[in-house]
């Protein structure tokens, strides 16, 4: 390979490592977008030449640990976990915890009332509305969580197949039947 094959394969990684990486602000604001602006979550690292204080990709895995955090809980919560650092700050630890409480009042400020009434009946109709779906397989269907024909559409075959007892081939069939409608 030629010198210049080299470089131009090499501009060409670097292009797009920058394509995969997202610049750095527009990381910052999709953690500041999921955090409370009242308590300064941005997590920070100290600059490698001066030792001060800047904004970071993400949380470390041991500032989550620490927090108390487990990884899927934290991506769920839509934090940036940076995998690829080791450092722990305690400035970040105590912006997780503080987090994490806010995060906990808000859920405990929703109102927890029971799951809405649905019209079995009105369901089954709509399922049979397709005519792969009879009427028995509609109410497994109801009985196995689907409630609309979205629902259905959209639903993961191998679980319904095994709560409901249909055949994974029938159940796909009605699924596309069910797409098309949707």
């Amino acid at each position: 390979m030629t010198a210049a094959a080299e470089a131009s394969n090499l501009l060409r990684a670097v292009h797009l490592e920058r394509l995969i990486r997202p610049p750095k602000g527009r990381v910052l604001s999709q953690v500041n977008q999921h955090m409370n602006p009242d308590v300064g979550n941005e997590p920070t690292v100290k600059s490698s030449r001066t030792l001060q204080p800047r904004p970071g990709r993400g949380f470390s895995l041991g500032e989550i640990n620490e927090a108390g955090l487990a990884l899927k809980t934290a991506r769920a919560m839509g934090l940036i976990v940076d995998m690829r650092r080791e450092t722990s700050h305690e400035d970040n630890i105590e912006a997780l915890k503080q987090y994490m409480k806010a995060a906990g009042e808000r859920a405990l400020a929703r109102p927890a009332g029971p799951a809405p009434l649905v019209d079995t009946d009105a369901v089954i109709t709509e399922l049979t509305s397709i005519r792969a779906v009879k009427k028995a397989d509609a109410a497994k269907l109801v009985d196995a969580g689907i409630r609309s024909l979205s629902d259905l559409a959209y639903c993961e075959i191998g679980k319904v197949s095994k709560k409901t007892g249909i055949e994974k081939e029938r159940l796909t069939a009605i699924v596309r039947a069910a797409l098309k409608k949707v």
